[in-house]
């Protein structure tokens, strides 16, 4: 399996490691390494930036349902506290 067939399974901080190694080779002394290093980096960079937007996106849909969960608490307790004073003014 090849490096590139890893990254989808790598995690954030491994996949960080793997660009930050990825730019020291390839900014080192020519060699085999350094031209994979430097074949490697937009592919790591990719993959990177699609991480940052897919958590993003996730973070935002998190932050909806939460709102839309807390407006329903609200509404349901706004619903609960008229009840309870209607049931009052029907006691009285």
């Amino acid at each position: 399996m090849s490096i590139e067939d890893r990254i989808p399974q790598l995690t954030d901080k491994e996949l960080e490691n793997l660009h930050d190694n990825a730019d020291r080779i390839s900014k080192g002394a020519a060699s085999k390494q350094q031209t994979e290093a430097a074949r490697l980096l937009p592919i790591i960079a990719n993959a990177l930036v699609e991480r940052k937007k897919t958590r993003a996106s996730e973070a935002a849909e998190k932050k909806v349902t939460r709102q839309k969960d807390m407006a329903d608490a609200r509404a349901k307790k706004a619903a609960q506290r008229k009840a309870a004073k209607a049931e009052e003014a029907s006691a009285e």
